[in-house]
């Protein structure tokens, strides 16, 4: 769903925790499990878990391999870049108060 969408339908389940994944074309995905748990089934495969490096987090390596945004209310992890479509829906989620703006490229910690 969009940013906007998503937004409008969302009910917290906790205050201030607003889990949720960001495609690199903006389409927002509430994460029901884990954010790993999101990611896995946003690759299309289940077993992609087996493909990661162990010395690499694999919410790290899957948030780089799918351009994607892990979103909480206090972060937003990423690797390298944000799309502007990205972009538009963090400070879509921003305004409506889901979260507090605090970009973190995954791809510079080492």
């Amino acid at each position: 769903m969009t940013a906007k969408e998503f937004v409008a339908a969302y009910k917290p389940k906790y205050s201030e925790y607003c889990p949720c994944v960001i495609e690199w074309n903006g389409e927002v995905h509430e994460c029901l499990g884990s954010h790993l748990d999101e990611l896995v089934r946003l690759s299309g495969n289940e077993k992609i878990l087996n493909e990661i490096p162990q010395n690499i987090s694999p919410l790290f390596y899957l948030t780089g391999k799918l351009h994607c945004v892990v979103v909480d209310y206090e972060n937003q992890l990423y690797s390298e870049d944000l799309s502007q479509e990205q972009r538009y829906a963090l400070l879509d989620l921003a305004e409506a108060k889901l979260i507090l703006l605090n970009h973190m490229d995954v791809s510079k910690k080492g």
